[in-house]
């Protein structure tokens, strides 16, 4: 290395003269242009130059610092509405799964998103902020969806498969909706959570007043099974089977066998079971009995029947007691008289254990409950809530009016609450028909009287006026009263002595309804020897009156001929259009006017006994107001209404003792 610097370095020196001899002739060459510059010119020049880069530098530091502040303020809240929704819906027990796995995919992307958007160089991050405010308006909508803080511009009815029955009350509440629960067993829902709805998802609130929701009470105790056959089985199989099955009804012994120790030698029944049938278990306990004492399990937590199991398993004498307890589950055990560990003798002690009944649950006054607080009452407490409503002009609406519970009564887990609830003050609507009226009064149990008037206007059986007006109150004492159509008052002729065809146009010139019967007279045939409506009493378009017509006089002295004798008999068989062999004997007592009044207090006072004391009392009361009707009860098994309640038919007003009137009440 030495050697070679020592060759170059004279070479290097040639050069640099060289370089020297030309600068020095360049600036013997620009001697003339260099002298005429001033050197304060000259100093200014060096001196603009180097304010020249200061310049750049802070023009490049200007555009290097030109943040899009706006952008980033949208990507902080967009990561912080990630995080919210998918918290809301980590804490949602209803939430499936998948669901919830989307969820998190969604959240780990937005999380990405921003990171590489605040990484982002570009000028421009418009297309950042338009996918920001998407994914923002995104996440809004589903924290609205959990809250309901803004109510959609067209309300539609959710999907509430799998969600809690507060949830629908809460929602109800919010959309002035009346929800109606019916119970049902399901060993898939969790209890408390809804089954089913008959209403469709996304429908709209705007017509829709009422909701039915089916509601789980968990695995049906009587729901079949198939039970396989469990010989050779073991203890701890069967047990297992027991309790993923919900076997309620399983009734075990031991007895001596020379199988193996404890499996099952004999089963009293297998297949097609249902969970609260029977089912007997003969387990063995090996040839002789190798033990002449046991030494006790703590029994805490086990279910009644694990503890049974276990009494018999070791030829022990056991008895139950029951309790109440908060801390361990209804059925289970919670304490026990001899103590877990100590040695009890077979046969000669009886071991007690304490099982619990649940927490003591004291009814609160419901009174003061709404809706919704009695529904969160009776899940917290695992209470089956019975729902029924009413109008009230006293309670306010979603409030309780009563309730076969009182305040201070103490009841168990699983028992039956029924509660009937306020729907606030009822007003009068318009009906298009007196059926209408029957039912809707029917259905809300209110009180009404009916009163009859001749019109001239309105059709007969058709509403002349009520006694409340359309939209007025009506109190919980009040009692509607309807004024029917008797149709146009007629004033019945004196038709006695006419003649058929005379008595015709005098009945049609009054406008109204008749028929004829004969029967034997000393007047001239076809002559009107009597009538059902007596002369001169006012009836209404409709009602039908029975003329009776001589049938001439019958001449017992004389024996006609067999052919004049047929001839004679003809009279006697034509004039009948009855079905009767015989003519009746009196048709001024037989076909008489009635009015029947009172159907509505007769069902009303028979109807906690069913339909058919019901019917009795309507076909004994009808009769007795008008001997010889016929009354004729149908029954609808489709209305949907109480047993006995009134459907159709007739509901009182005038009628004869010759008609037949027809009734149809609920069955």
């Amino acid at each position: 290395m030495s050697k070679k610097t020592t060759k170059s370095s004279p070479k290097k020196a040639e050069k640099i003269v060289e370089k020297e001899k030309v600068k020095e002739k360049e600036l013997k060459s620009n001697t003339t242009s260099l002298s005429l510059i001033d050197k304060d010119e000259l100093d200014s020049l060096i001196e603009e130059d180097l304010q020249d880069t200061p310049i750049i530098e802070e023009k490049k530091e200007t555009k290097k610092n030109n943040r899009h502040i706006f952008v980033h303020i949208i990507l902080v809240l967009l990561f912080i509405l990630s995080f919210v929704s998918f918290g809301f819906q980590m804490i949602d027990s209803s939430i499936p799964i998948m669901n919830l796995i989307l969820s998190l995919l969604l959240t780990v992307f937005t999380i990405l998103f921003v990171v590489i958007s605040f990484t982002y160089n570009r000028s421009s991050k418009a297309l950042i902020l338009i996918s920001s405010l998407v994914l923002i308006g995104y996440y809004s909508l589903m924290i609205n969806s959990h809250f309901q803080l803004v109510e959609s511009p067209i309300a539609l009815v959710p999907d509430f498969h799998g969600k809690s029955i507060t949830e629908v009350m809460k929602w109800a509440k919010k959309n002035d909706i009346v929800v109606h629960q019916e119970y049902e067993y399901s060993d898939m829902v969790t209890e408390y959570k809804i089954i089913g709805q008959d209403v469709e998802e996304n429908t709209k609130l705007s017509d829709l007043k009422e909701i039915t929701v089916s509601v789980s009470e968990g695995a049906n105790p009587s729901k079949e099974i198939v039970v396989p056959s469990m010989i050779t089985w073991n203890s701890e199989r069967v047990l297992q089977f027991v309790k993923e099955q919900h076997l309620s009804n399983v009734v075990v012994d031991f007895v001596e066998s020379d199988k193996a120790k404890d499996t099952v030698i004999e089963q009293s029944t297998s297949g097609n079971l249902k969970r609260d049938d029977e089912l007997k278990l003969v387990f063995s306990y090996g040839e002789e009995l190798d033990f002449s004492e046991v030494t006790l399990i703590d029994f805490t937590n086990k279910s009644q029947f694990e503890v049974e199991f276990f009494m018999k398993q070791n030829q022990l004498n056991y008895d139950f007691e029951h309790e109440f307890d908060s801390k361990i589950n209804r059925g289970f055990a919670k304490d026990q008289k001899i103590k877990a560990g100590e040695v009890v003798p077979i046969h000669d002690m009886t071991v007690t254990v304490v099982i619990s009944k649940g927490p003591e649950i004291k009814v609160p006054d419901l009174k003061k409950y709404d809706i919704e607080k009695i529904t969160e009452w009776a899940i917290k407490n695992k209470l089956r809530l019975i729902f029924k409503d009413r109008y009230d002009d006293e309670v306010k609406e979603n409030h309780v009016i009563s309730s076969n519970r009182d305040k201070g009564d103490i009841i168990e887990q699983g028992s039956n609450v029924e509660v009937v609830i306020s729907r606030g003050s009822l007003k009068m609507p318009s009906f298009k028909s007196l059926d209408a009226f029957y039912n809707w009064a029917n259905q809300y149990e209110i009180d009404y009287e009916e009163q009859h008037e001749f019109s001239d206007t309105v059709t007969a059986g058709e509403i002349i006026r009520f006694s409340h007006k359309k939209g007025q109150v009506i109190k919980n004492e009040d009692t509607i009263i309807v004024t029917i159509s008797d149709g146009v008052q007629l004033t019945v002729p004196n038709l006695t002595g006419l003649s058929k065809s005379d008595a015709i146009s005098k009945l049609k010139k009054v406008g109204l309804k008749y028929t004829f019967v004969y029967r034997g007279s000393s007047e001239a045939k076809d002559t009107v020897i009597g009538q059902s409506l007596k002369a001169g009493s006012e009836v209404s378009s409709g009602v039908t009156i029975t003329v009776t017509l001589s049938s001439g006089k019958e001449d017992s002295s004389a024996k006609p001929r067999k052919t004049d004798e047929k001839e004679e008999e003809k009279p006697k068989e034509e004039p009948s259009p009855e079905p009767e062999p015989e003519p009746e004997p009196e048709p001024e007592e037989s076909c008489k006017s009635c009015t029947i009044t009172g159907i509505k207090g007769i069902i009303s006072s028979n109807i906690d006994d069913g339909y058919q004391a019901v019917s009795n009392a309507l076909v004994s009361e009808i009769k007795s107001q008008c001997p010889g009707i016929k009354v004729t009860i149908l029954s609808d098994d489709t209305s949907g209404r109480r047993a006995g309640s009134f459907v159709s038919g007739f509901n009182g007003g005038n009628t004869t003792s010759c008609s037949t009137i027809t009734i149809t009440l609920a069955k």
